[in-house]
């Protein structure tokens, strides 16, 4: 079976439904927060952790933690060109309060997980 998604991307910039209750609810769940674990998103939606797991293998072709640390990556992102338009604080001010928002303890820890997925934070 071919993923029903097959970039994080592409459901981050779209505001339509992708037709799969899991999958809209996941991210309806990830665009109400920006910290959250899979675990609790599994509480959240009242279905098994295995269940859940499995399901977003199935129609993304990734596992949730990768899911995640992908969409939070992308709203670091965001917030890194909302902080860049604004007033002129330096580069590491930005991307800690930006990795802080986002749920990661330090802007190197944000740093260390975007060239792990070789995401590039600021286009």
């Amino acid at each position: 079976m071919k993923p029903k998604v097959t970039s994080v991307e592409t459901l981050y910039d779209s505001r339509e439904a992708t037709g799969d209750t899991i999958l809209d609810e996941v991210v309806t769940c990830l665009r109400q927060t920006r910290i959250i674990a899979a675990a609790d998103l599994a509480i959240l939606l009242d279905v098994k952790k295995s269940y859940l797991y499995g399901a977003m293998q199935l129609l993304t072709g990734m596992a949730l933690g990768d899911f995640i640390c992908r969409w939070r990556l992308l709203q670091a992102r965001e917030l890194l060109r909302q902080g860049a338009v604004g007033e002129k604080a330096d580069r590491v001010k930005l991307l800690d309060k930006a990795a802080r928002c986002c749920g990661w303890r330090s802007y190197r820890v944000l740093l260390r997980v975007a060239k792990r997925y070789g995401f590039e934070l600021e286009q």
